[in-house]
């Protein structure tokens, strides 16, 4: 039983217990009613009738009292168990925060060990060559026959911290919904994507799930997934798979585009707005793409959410992801 239940199962005693002391003193009442008359009338019939009533009154009182011990000693019982329960729920706690802590320190340690080498090594970048602005295609899809996602939630999140980021005015965001796979073409003919961001749901055979005319779904492989990166790739850095199972699309998609994010298995709705929206705060501050999947992942452990080792990065074969930046600094 649960600490919630053990605290109703006290509550309900505690009520019990108060009821009987109500009725006790209900028969208390007519036991000393009848004790007054037994000693002012004269009547025998009315002495009689009220010695009767004053015989099963007691009787009456005997039993309530003897219920009430019956019912303390199982309120005594539930108090142990609940405090037992606390004591292991509170264990828990403790155990699940030593956890998060243990986890946030080892992340740090991570991320000063990447600053170390990056200072050890500097990184020479063209910043030239990069576009005064880029361009985020966020597309979503979310079936009638799947579970209900909040991806207009993701969006949003993602929106509200590039907003408060440095280069705020480099990143043009832009998003297409109830995508159907006909859709995707156009859409980066239209928008021409530096960065295009998968939102909704995967399937365990590395789909990709979209949805037909009439809002069902509809699979997009992995391998035609690979075949839209090698015949759209022209403008396309990065593409993000924040979808369940997404890992192997990331990992394929690659031998055409500089890098990836997916998925290695399901992920948490929370868990995943909080990812993205991260990973886009950094960029948008002109960090790494290193540096903002790692900031993703932190601020997964800092919200206390599970799933910081789910998201994976990689990268074209030659490329170092600690090298690759999106988003032109103000010079």
């Amino acid at each position: 039983m649960s600490v919630t239940m053990y605290r109703n199962k006290v509550q309900g005693l505690e009520k019990e217990i108060a009821n009987i002391e109500k009725d006790i003193g209900k028969e208390q009442e007519k036991l000393a009613k009848a004790l007054k008359t037994i000693q002012s009338t004269k009547s025998t019939s009315i002495l009689n009738s009220k010695q009767r009533e004053l015989i099963s009154t007691q009787k009456k009182i005997g039993d309530l009292k003897g219920k009430k011990a019956n019912k303390i000693k199982s309120l005594n019982q539930a108090l142990d168990q609940l405090r037992r329960s606390e004591d292991r729920e509170l264990k828990k706690y403790k155990t699940a925060e030593l956890r998060h802590t243990k986890a946030i320190t080892d992340e740090l340690k991570k991320q000063q060990r990447i600053s170390q080498e990056i200072s050890a090594n500097p990184i020479s970048i063209n910043f030239e060559s990069l576009p005064e602005k880029i361009n985020v295609l966020f597309l979503a899809s979310n079936p009638n026959d799947q579970s209900s996602l909040r991806l207009d939630q993701e969006i949003r999140l993602i929106q509200e911290k590039i907003r408060a980021s440095e280069y705020r005015d480099s990143i043009n965001l832009q998003s297409r919904w109830a995508v159907r796979s006909n859709d995707i073409l156009q859409a980066i003919n239209e928008v021409k994507p530096h960065i295009i961001h998968f939102s909704g749901h995967g399937s365990q055979d590395h789909d990709i799930v979209l949805e037909t005319t009439e809002g069902s779904t509809s699979l997009l492989s992995k391998e035609a997934v690979t075949l839209l990166m090698k015949t759209m790739s022209d403008s396309i850095k990065l593409v993000i798979f924040n979808n369940c199972f997404s890992s192997g699309q990331a990992e394929a998609v690659t031998e055409h585009i500089d890098c990836a994010i997916g998925m290695n298995e399901a992920v948490y709705d929370d868990a995943a707005r909080e990812f993205a929206a991260q990973f886009y705060s950094a960029i948008a501050f002109g960090k790494s793409v290193q540096n903002a999947f790692e900031q993703g992942k932190l601020a997964l452990i800092f919200a206390g959410l599970e799933g910081e080792e789910i998201p994976e990065l990689y990268t074209r074969t030659g490329l170092k992801p600690n090298e690759i930046i999106l988003v032109k600094p103000a010079l």
